[in-house]
């Protein structure tokens, strides 16, 4: 395309068009844009360019072919850029696209390609991940390409990376998951020479970011009266085992006689064999008969071919209108996990113990059961009270009891 101006008559590139604005009193002024899809619905927005004959205009127009757009705007090179309409357009999308001309080098070791290199399927770390957890780490890791994509891990400090988290603290669940994913990338990259340490592990947790509570005995109502009995023993054996959701689903129906019920995790890879528990081997002996070796059926099913589709009919439970305090509540299924950890915590079992039938460190144990820990020592505490009550009573109070 040839179009003249004060410039003169030059070629235009593809999807480069200019504008000329008249002023009242006869001035021209001529403007250049860049606009894929011109005059078609999907047209992108506008985005101005220097003159054709300025020395930045070939730049300018090597990094609009180098965008590409979604919903949310424009990206280059998985960098998501700012507004278009803001000054830090401009200098954000050349510093991608300087990286994205790195790229063509061997050996750059910025935050998208160790992303890469981490969520590859050759990556035995990321392969021995379940399901579940890939799907939370692809959506952070994709997050991480667009903040600092273009940005080598060496020079992230804890600063930068609490900042990062901070900024997602309107979901405090998504702030966490983010943190935990940056700090298991980091330290996957030091010993690969993408940076030095792990300055994530001294970043803050966001409050509130636990999504989860045990659940109280009105919720374990509510599911007895309005579930359908197969999504009730699925529970059961949540509650009665504190295995994760997915590996309850995978659960193999235990054979007459058997007292224990194996469980293959899908995280960690490894099998645990539960007793079974008097209460609970009732719910399994109600379970109906079928050619299946699998404890759990589906609506329609014999058995789940993946968690998913029971995490579809079990949303589909919790959308019902008898479900609503559910919802208000935040009451949700991994909550049973906690159940359970809280329950053989109760009973006295030591950390270990739990650790054992609930497939956990001891760590973890602690975190889920730090409201089991306070209670405790507010009871123990209450009893050395109420045991050398005599030595601090205060004397007003003993006139005032008349005693």
């Amino acid at each position: 395309m040839r179009r003249s101006g004060k410039s003169g008559t030059v070629d235009l590139p593809k999807h480069v068009h200019r504008v000329t604005k008249r002023r009242k009193d006869g001035a021209e002024t001529v403007y250049t844009f860049y606009t894929r899809f011109r005059n078609t619905k999907g047209a992108w927005p506008s985005l101005a360019l220097p003159e054709p004959l300025e020395q930045d205009f070939q730049s300018r127009i090597a990094i609009c072919e180098a965008l590409e757009r979604d919903d949310k705007g424009f990206i280059l090179n998985g960098k998501r850029l700012p507004d278009h309409t803001e000054k830090e357009f401009w200098p954000a999308a050349t510093k991608a696209f300087e990286a994205f001309l790195k790229r063509g080098r061997e050996g750059v070791k910025d935050f998208k390609s160790m992303v890469e290199a981490f969520q590859d399927e050759g990556n035995p770390f990321w392969t021995n991940l379940s399901a579940s957890t890939q799907r939370g780490y692809k959506a952070s890791g994709k997050m991480i390409v667009e903040l600092v994509g273009d940005e080598l891990p060496a020079d992230l400090t804890t600063v930068d990376a609490q900042q990062m988290i901070d900024e997602l603290g309107d979901t405090p669940a998504t702030a966490n998951q983010f943190r935990a994913f940056l700090s298991r990338l980091m330290a996957w990259g030091v010993p690969r020479g993408y940076c030095l340490i792990n300055p994530v592990e001294h970043t803050e947790k966001i409050p509130g970011g636990e999504p989860w509570v045990p659940w109280p005995n009105w919720a374990f109502e509510i599911l007895f009266e309005h579930a359908p009995f197969h999504m009730q023993v699925i529970a059961m054996s949540a509650f009665f085992t504190g295995q994760r959701q997915g590996d309850v689903i995978a659960m193999v129906k235990p054979k007459a006689g058997e007292t224990t019920i194996a469980v293959r995790a899908q995280k960690t890879k490894k099998t645990v064999w539960i007793p079974i528990h008097s209460a609970y081997r009732k719910w399994i002996e109600r379970v109906p008969a079928n050619d299946s070796v699998m404890l759990h059926a589906g609506s329609r099913t014999k058995y789940y071919r993946t968690a998913d589709g029971f995490r579809t009919e079990w949303q589909k439970l919790m959308n019902d209108d008898a479900f609503k305090r559910f919802r208000e509540e935040r009451i949700v299924f991994h909550g049973l996990r906690k159940n359970a950890v809280i329950n053989l915590l109760e009973v006295g079992c030591t950390e270990n113990q739990v650790g054992a039938i609930c497939n956990m460190s001891a760590q973890m144990v602690q975190h889920y059961g730090r409201e089991v820990a306070l209670r405790s020592l507010a009871k123990d505490a209450m009893k050395l009270m109420e045991a050398r009550w005599s030595e601090i009573e205060p004397a007003a109070f003993r006139n005032r009891n008349g005693t």
